[in-house]
């Protein structure tokens, strides 16, 4: 539900909450589903939030992707 709310709905602010939702969950959830959405996401908020909740996490999967970005 939160993944859906975060491709389909209209408005920015629904999405940015859902992101947030999303970086609460447990890490072996949370670390694949904002990855993919700072890789994928059409929408630059959601990729901007997505990566600053990312950060937050400390997970080595966060680290290797920021590292990724850097080296480009």
């Amino acid at each position: 539900e939160l993944r859906r709310a975060v491709d389909e709905d209209p408005e920015d602010e629904v999405r940015e909450h859902a992101v947030f939702a999303i970086s609460q969950l447990p890490n072996d959830r949370a670390v694949p589903m904002l990855v993919e959405l700072v890789k994928n996401n059409k929408h630059a908020r959601v990729r901007k939030r997505a990566m600053f909740w990312l950060a937050q996490t400390n997970d080595p999967r966060a680290m290797d992707l920021i590292e990724q970005i850097l080296a480009k």
